[in-house]
């Protein structure tokens, strides 16, 4: 159940595009930070790109999660390291192209039917997060709610169709200056 709606911006990409590289939620290291585009790179939101911030972490769990999933991972594009504690993973998002796109246009709720299940392995179920999520991907059955707690028609929100704001390019890209020499392609 829905009381209040979330009032400060949250990171798109983290929370629809970060889980359909596969890793599991609670088990994996997460990024600091995740974009979708690079200023001073050639990564803009057409290039359909994950940037991926991480501090890197002098354990085994770090380790093991950089060699095993990171570095091997099938959609990872290029390794870029800041400095000797922050690298960044760019991860190409083009096999999933058009639901990529319905995401950047604020379509969530027209995501396909296998990204939709991704989140929901993802963020399962029975989590506090999950209710907003599932929101957000089928909004029809919370129109009614949503126009309560905002005092407002239910037709406004049905015309526009979506519950979930439009991402912030602004806070979507990645503003890391770029060492000179460390872009690694794989």
């Amino acid at each position: 159940m829905i009381s209040q709606i979330y009032q400060k911006y949250f990171q798109k990409s983290f929370t629809f595009l970060y889980p359909l590289l596969g890793f599991k939620k609670g088990k994996h290291p997460k990024p600091t930070q995740t974009y979708v585009c690079w200023e001073g790179t050639d990564f803009t939101v057409e290039k359909r790109k994950l940037i991926c911030v991480f501090e890197k972490q002098n354990t085994e769990e770090w380790k093991n999660f950089e060699m095993n999933y990171l570095v091997t991972h099938k959609m990872l594009e290029q390794i870029v390291a800041i400095d000797e504690n922050t690298v960044v993973y760019v991860f190409d998002m083009n096999v999933f192209a058009a639901d990529y796109d319905q995401f950047i246009k604020g379509k969530y709720s027209t995501l396909s039917v296998q990204v939709k299940k991704i989140l929901t392995d993802y963020y399962g179920t029975h989590t506090p997060e999950w209710v907003y999520i599932e929101s957000f991907l089928f909004p029809g059955k919370y129109f009614k709610q949503y126009a309560e707690i905002l005092g407002m028609e239910e037709q406004l929100l049905k015309e526009v169709g979506e519950l979930c704001d439009l991402l912030d390019i602004t806070k979507e890209t990645c503003t890391v200056k770029v060492p000179q020499d460390t872009m690694q392609s794989t």
